[in-house]
């Protein structure tokens, strides 16, 4: 302001690394809230009248910015479109326009992305979940190993699947026919009891190769309980697993699982 004789920041809005967002040029919030009109910038020559002009707090040159600032970049882009009626594929860096290193090539390299989670946040994927039970026909698959058991009231459907922990490759699948690549909360059922495994290990084939979690069988059964979020790669295949490959004792499980787009 100084300097070069601006009469306030150059940019609109700055985002800090620690997820916050803020106003730069005075104003400029009440005119993105009304959704119409915008004050005239100075982040960028040739545009400041014709572009909202984004500060992300950092240097991008060689590293991403944290999860928190692009996060909110999202949520902020999002908005801005929706406000504005501005498609998400009229999201730009600042070296679009002028010979500058702005925004870093880290992060310049991630604006695809952003048009990606910016148009997904203005109009989310519709909802979809699927349960697969031992007893789904084509879409549970066990060896012989595997018992079947209907001891337990905690069970979900008429049976369930067990089998002894052994060090050996010898999973239990379930087939799901995931729609798209995305982001899926997986969810587990099992009938709890202390005699079950203390560490069976539930399979998650993921985009990024499989990933293991281990649940405590002898508690918290008889309802769904979640074992995290993953990205899935979309197609009809195996997509969770439950192990025998366990250091605890007590029978290994395999009753249902539900798959839930988030």
């Amino acid at each position: 302001m100084d300097v070069n004789g601006w009469a306030d920041t150059g940019q609109h809005f700055t985002i800090s690394r620690g997820g916050y967002i803020m106003e730069g040029r005075h104003n400029s919030l009440s005119r993105l809230n009304a959704g119409s009109g915008m004050v005239v910038g100075a982040h960028c020559p040739g545009q400041n009248d014709q572009a909202i002009g984004i500060e992300n707090e950092g240097t991008y040159t060689s590293v991403a910015p944290t999860t928190a600032l692009y996060n909110k970049l999202v949520a902020l882009c999002a908005y801005i479109c929706d406000q504005y009626d501005i498609s998400p594929t009229r999201i730009y860096g600042h070296r679009d326009f002028v010979s500058t290193a702005c925004p870093g090539n880290v992060l310049y390299s991630m604006l695809p992305q952003l048009r990606a989670d910016v148009a997904n946040a203005l109009n989310p994927p519709a909802s979809w979940s699927a349960i697969v039970d031992n007893a789904t026909a084509g879409r549970f698959t066990a060896s012989a190993n595997w018992g079947t058991s209907t001891y337990s009231s905690q069970r979900y459907g008429a049976d369930y699947r067990f089998a002894d922990p052994v060090a050996a490759s010898d999973p239990a699948w379930y087939k799901v026919n995931i729609p798209e690549t995305g982001s899926y909360r997986v969810d587990v059922w099992y009938p709890a009891n202390a005699g079950y495994n203390s560490a069976t290990p539930y399979i998650v084939a993921t985009s990024t190769g499989n990933q293991t979690v281990y649940v405590d069988q002898r508690t918290g059964g008889g309802t769904w309980r979640s074992i995290g979020t993953f990205t899935i790669t979309a197609g009809d295949k195996n997509v969770v697993g439950v192990s025998r490959w366990t250091s605890g004792s007590g029978y290994v499980i395999a009753d249902a699982v539900r798959l839930t787009r988030v």
